[in-house]
């Protein structure tokens, strides 16, 4: 049985509201780390000082792409975050995406209302440079896989219990009132239905089953299965900046780093109730992971595969629905006491 969280506010994340646009504190870190580096050596303060130059020079040259899914434009040139004649925000993170160029950053609107896209970085327009890495940053916006189960797709199987078959069926979930519904599993070998409470599902092949309240059909609910497989997808990219976001609601993993990613950074993200993982490290990627709040995905909140090698800081990994962590191989470094693990722990 799965029970959504009463979602606790991570010490790092963004304000919703109020929240100054030009906040740089994630890009602030990595120019912090990298002067602590640079500055080893009998020439280090030198090559610190000229590190500190380049750093403002490249952070000048980059561009800022504004995105708002209400007010804002796909026919836009995205280069200001009010409408003003015929320049202002563009609408989609798809449009973003084809006209941003390396060393960018994608700044979106935090309008109330979810992004419902998925992205994917894998061009030399989504990479960046130590200094100046292009920036994916959600100002505290929902980035939602979910869609919503139209009122007549359900069929009744007996009494109270529905039936609903989403068009894929792998890691597939149930959403009520924007939350996981409380699942019931069955269990290896198990073929006996179980009894079901009201509000309560469960998932057998590829059909979702539902149990109603007393008087009432599943349209008198707000249900939603995922439908969008993955909401960030990396690869073979380099210097990446995603931070300030909520990821939720996806058939597969909030954010998948998959093969031949480096220097990519997670900062100050949520992400929450995907079927599978919250975020997946996978392949010979090198990915960092900071201030982040991870719990009630399906199978595992971090899962870290093959030979990548990820540093997890000032993190909570909340293990309600599955391990905190699953290593299959791979580096793992937790580099300060501020990372928790709340509930099963991690497996291998």
């Amino acid at each position: 049985m799965r029970r959504f969280l009463t979602w606790p506010r991570s010490p790092l994340a963004p304000q919703a509201e109020g929240r100054d646009s030009r906040d740089r504190r994630p890009m602030l870190g990595r120019l912090n780390r990298l002067l602590r580096r640079s500055a080893r050596g009998a020439s280090g303060l030198r090559y610190a000082l000229f590190t500190l130059a380049l750093f403002a020079g490249q952070l000048a040259s980059a561009a800022t792409i504004y995105v708002d899914n209400v007010g804002g434009d796909d026919l836009l040139d995205g280069v200001q975050p009010a409408r003003t004649g015929g320049s202002g925000p563009v609408r989609s993170l798809r449009k973003a995406l084809r006209i941003c160029h390396a060393g960018d950053r994608i700044l979106l609107a935090n309008t109330g209302q979810p992004y419902r896209e998925t992205i994917g970085l894998s061009a030399a327009e989504h990479c960046g440079t130590a200094l100046s890495p292009f920036i994916l940053d959600g100002q505290g916006a929902v980035l939602d896989g979910t869609e919503a189960v139209p009122g007549d797709a359900w069929e009744n199987q007996r009494g109270p219990v529905f039936r609903f078959r989403p068009p894929h069926s792998s890691y597939q979930q149930l959403f009520l009132d924007g939350k996981p519904a409380v699942e019931r599993k069955l269990l290896p070998g198990q073929t006996r239905l179980p009894e079901l409470e009201p509000l309560q599902w469960y998932r057998r092949g590829a059909d979702l089953y539902f149990c109603v309240e007393a008087d009432k059909l599943p349209r008198s609910y707000n249900l939603a299965y995922s439908q969008r497989q993955t909401g960030i997808t990396l690869y073979h990219v380099h210097d990446v900046l995603i931070a300030n976001l909520v990821v939720q609601g996806f058939r597969l993993d909030g954010i998948n780093i998959n093969d031949g990613v480096r220097n990519c950074e997670v900062v100050d993200v949520t992400s929450r109730g995907n079927g599978r993982s919250g975020v997946t490290v996978s392949g010979s990627s090198k990915a960092r992971i900071e201030g982040c709040l991870i719990g009630d995905n399906g199978e595992e909140q971090l899962l870290l595969e093959s030979v990548s090698s990820t540093i997890v800081e000032n993190c909570q990994l909340i293990a309600n629905t599955g391990p905190a962590v699953t290593n299959r191989g791979a580096k793992l470094i937790t580099e300060d006491s501020g990372t928790g693990v709340r509930g099963s722990g991690a497996r291998d």
